[in-house]
C-alpha cells in the first residue's frame, strides 16, 4: 500500500514540474514600422483581428490582436482597432507563441 502511494505522490509531482514548465513566461519583443493592413474581427466569415506591419529589418509580420491587446494614439489615449490606418507608423510589443503566431501585447500610433 505504501509502495503504490508513494508511485502516485511521485507521478503527481512529476506532473506538476512537467506542467510549471510548460506554462513558463514567454519573451515580448518590439518592433517598429509601418502598417500594411488591418483587419477586424468578424465571426461570422471566420476572420480574427490581425495588424500587418512591414519594417525594413524583419520584413513582413501578422499580428494577432487578442482582446487584451492594448492600442494607444499618439497622445497615449485608447482607442480601437478601427483607428489604426494603413501607412501609420506603430510600436508594437508581442510575443510568439510555440506556434509561431505573433500575439500582439501592445500598438502605439507613434509620430
Amino acid at each position: 500500500m505504501k509502495r503504490i502511494i508513494i508511485l502516485a505522490l511521485l507521478f503527481i509531482f512529476a506532473a506538476s514540474v512537467s506542467f510549471a514548465a510548460q506554462s513558463g513566461t514567454t519573451e515580448t519583443r518590439e518592433m517598429i514600422g509601418k502598417v500594411k493592413t488591418v483587419t477586424v474581427a468578424n465571426p461570422s466569415k471566420g476572420t480574427k483581428s490581425e495588424v500587418t506591419i512591414i519594417d525594413d529589418k524583419a520584413g513582413e509580420k501578422v499580428f494577432l490582436v487578442m482582446s487584451t491587446t492594448t492600442l494607444y494614439d499618439t497622445d497615449s489615449r485608447a482607442i480601437g482597432l478601427d483607428k489604426i490606418k494603413a501607412n501609420e507608423k506603430v510600436k508594437i510589443k508581442y510575443s510568439t507563441t510555440k506556434e509561431g503566431v505573433h500575439e500582439a501585447v501592445s500598438i502605439n500610433i507613434i509620430k
